[in-house]
């Protein structure tokens, strides 16, 4: 299946960003594209899996497991060279763990806010951007050295990690009744 080809891409591409990163200023500059590419693969394998007929299962466990190693892989590196705090890695990967087991517990929500804010495109789009642009001006400040440059990305990554943060609290509020699954 192409989209799952296409999610599984971005994995080494995300691994090879991190091991690069760093070893010449030119380099970083292609690597800081490369972040763009990757978080743009994250929409192409969705509208290749809908326009192909290629939805599954399997393919969304992939993409979400993929999202989950990519995103935390990010926030750690960041964190790990210290242009951000700790703190902000271990809520974000904090708050995938408990929404991803609720959501698998209880299942997505699916109307209301809870939806407009968990599920729909354009949370999921706005909250993709803003963590992009975060990645991008992290990294740009690894690279340019520059106090507006690292605040502004500081500030920036703050606003992502709050938009995942809220993007999460549906889950602890609009839990349904019975379990989607059963435990074994």
């Amino acid at each position: 299946m192409v989209a799952n080809t296409i999610t599984l891409i971005r994995l080494p591409l995300t691994f090879g960003v991190i091991a690069l990163f760093g070893i010449h200023r030119y380099l970083d500059l292609t690597l800081i594209a490369s972040i763009v590419f990757i978080f743009a693969l994250d929409a192409v394998d969705g509208i290749v899996a809908r326009k192909r007929n290629e939805t599954s299962e399997v393919g969304a466990v992939l993409d979400t497991l993929a999202d989950r190693v990519i995103e935390n892989t990010f926030w750690l590196y960041f964190a790990i060279v210290g242009l951000i705090p700790m703190w902000m890695p271990i809520a974000v990967m904090t708050r995938g763990i408990f929404t991803d087991c609720l959501q698998r517990f209880f299942g997505n929500p699916k109307s209301g806010w809870a939806h407009a804010l968990t599920r729909s495109r354009i949370s999921r789009a706005l909250y993709g951007v803003i963590k992009t642009l975060a990645f991008i001006c992290l990294a740009s400040a690894g690279v340019f050295k520059g106090i507006i440059l690292e605040q502004g990305s500081l500030i920036l990554a703050t606003i992502a990690v709050g938009f995942c943060l809220l993007r999460g609290l549906p889950f602890f509020f609009t839990v349904q009744r019975t379990p989607h699954t059963q435990r074994t």
